[in-house]
């Protein structure tokens, strides 16, 4: 019985701690020495710190005790943050460590704006950050923002894949197409040359097609090759400019 007892005790002491324990930060954000006096802001490119502080809506008596779960929800709901973690820097700071949503292009709707790689369109001003980005379009049709928008999705996707997999040759392409059956083209600038293919293309394929590219342009004349076709399994086809009738 006593054990039982004994049991009981314990069980309550510790259910008793708890609760005072739980209850600890919400009493230290009543301290005038804890009230949060600065915002601090890192890994943020685009986000500018007056943005973030907007955003985050905070109170003139929010303490470095707040709830910053709650706090990182409010910034994640910034086009720009793809995920934040907030530190609490004693006594009175907070540090927000931001990974922001990276442009992979440019949209014309109709001017030009960044979208990532979800096709998500970006608040950012091209001008003002010097974005070298290649640019978006809908193969045979007129007019910008004439991309769906899973269109948009499936073009951006395939650029940022092309970005990661194979970056010194993504550098040379300037505007990249969705075509309405699904192909994609994409203009080379250096050899200057369209590149035709499919979704999900693989390095080595495009690593294939460079070859043959370079191949054939030391068997004619400079100017005269004109397409790279890789839409066909384990062919590479090489078009000229005199079969086109120029």
């Amino acid at each position: 019985m006593k054990r039982w007892l004994t049991f009981v005790f314990v069980l309550a002491l510790a259910v008793a701690l708890g609760g005072a324990f739980s209850r600890i930060p919400e009493a230290l954000a009543e301290v005038e020495a804890f009230k949060l006096r600065e915002v601090r802001l890192r890994g943020a490119r685009f986000l500018t710190h007056e943005e973030a502080v907007a955003v985050l809506d905070l109170s003139p008596s929010a303490s470095v005790w707040d709830d910053t779960k709650a706090l990182e929800g409010r910034l994640e709901g910034h086009p720009l943050v793809k995920d934040v973690t907030v530190h609490r820097r004693f006594p009175h700071a907070l540090l927000f460590r931001v990974v922001e949503r990276e442009p992979v292009a440019l949209f014309p709707n109709p001017t030009l704006e960044p979208v990532d790689e979800d096709g998500r369109i970006l608040p950012i001003d091209p001008s003002v950050h010097k974005l070298d980005l290649p640019i978006m379009a809908s193969a045979g049709r007129e007019g910008p923002g004439s991309l769906s928008p899973a269109g948009l999705r499936l073009l951006a996707g395939e650029i940022s894949r092309l970005a990661k997999g194979d970056p010194e040759f993504h550098s040379k392409i300037s505007d990249f197409a969705l075509h309405p059956r699904g192909d994609m083209r994409a203009s080379i600038s250096d050899p200057p040359v369209t590149l035709h293919f499919r979704p999900g293309l693989p390095s080595r394929r495009i690593q294939a097609g460079l070859r043959v590219l370079t191949d054939a342009r030391t068997r004619f004349e400079d100017g005269d090759v004109m397409d790279l076709d890789l839409r066909f399994d384990e062919q590479v086809v090489v078009r000229l400019k005199r079969a086109q009738g120029n």
